[in-house]
């Protein structure tokens, strides 16, 4: 009996090992994807952009911002996604010229920097990027209305894969990064749409009904930030 038990045991323990491993190899497969793919879209944009109409409104980021259904959501209006999946504030500055400023847009809604900090990059280097991004769009586009939106809350106990996709993001570093762009928003007059809280639970944590696994943002979530951004799209 007692064989048994440690048999079974042993079987536990190594269909648990082989999960692990195949979950580590499909995540590493999907970073790697990730980076081919975002190289393929910032030419699929420039290509789209040709075509453009005039007096369009752009949303700029990365996944959670492509993830965001803006054509469903904003009914009526000229709007234009481009967000780029596993972006960083690098690649924005990198892809700035291509995918949003050819296009003259009257409105432009940045939300850029969470990946940033998965790749080790601190708060500070996410800000002075930042800045540089709506400096350059100031520059380049002078009469576009430029909005910046926080960063968002994240959640590495949603599910049990959670951990394993917040990764390195931690909460304090977020809401400092948050603190920094407002400030920098409030002193160049630039609207900052501090979506953060909406999307909180009461422990400080992204609410288990906004996201997905604990970083992206579920269809629930997409709503309350569609209800924020509304007025703002519409002025």
């Amino acid at each position: 009996m007692e064989i048994i038990k440690v048999f079974l045991l042993i079987l536990f323990i190594l269909i648990l090992l082989v999960i692990a491993t195949l979950t580590i190899i499909l995540f590493i497969s999907f970073l790697k994807y990730l980076k081919t793919s975002k190289n393929d879209k910032e030419e699929y944009y420039e290509l789209l952009n040709r075509n453009i109409q005039e007096n369009s409104i752009v949303l700029l980021g990365d996944s959670l911002t492509e993830f965001y259904r803006v054509d469903e959501f904003f009914h009526g209006y000229n709007i234009y996604n481009r967000g780029i999946a596993g972006d960083t504030t690098d690649g924005v500055l990198a892809r700035l010229e291509s995918n949003v400023i050819m296009m003259k847009p009257t409105k432009i809604f940045l939300q850029i920097g969470t990946n940033d900090l998965n790749e080790g990059k601190d708060a500070d280097y996410v800000v002075k990027n930042i800045k540089l991004i709506l400096t350059r769009l100031q520059e380049k586009l002078p009469d576009t209305k430029l909005y910046l939106i926080s960063l968002y809350p994240i959640n590495p106990k949603a599910l049990l894969c959670s951990k394993l996709m917040v990764g390195r993001r931690k909460t304090g570093t977020i809401e400092s990064i948050n603190r920094q762009i407002k400030d920098y928003a409030t002193m160049i007059d630039i609207p900052f749409i501090n979506i953060y809280p909406h999307l909180l639970d009461d422990l400080g944590n992204l609410k288990k009904e906004y996201t997905v696994e604990g970083l992206h943002i579920s269809l629930d979530g997409y709503c309350v930030i569609t209800k924020v951004l509304q007025k703002y799209i519409e002025e």
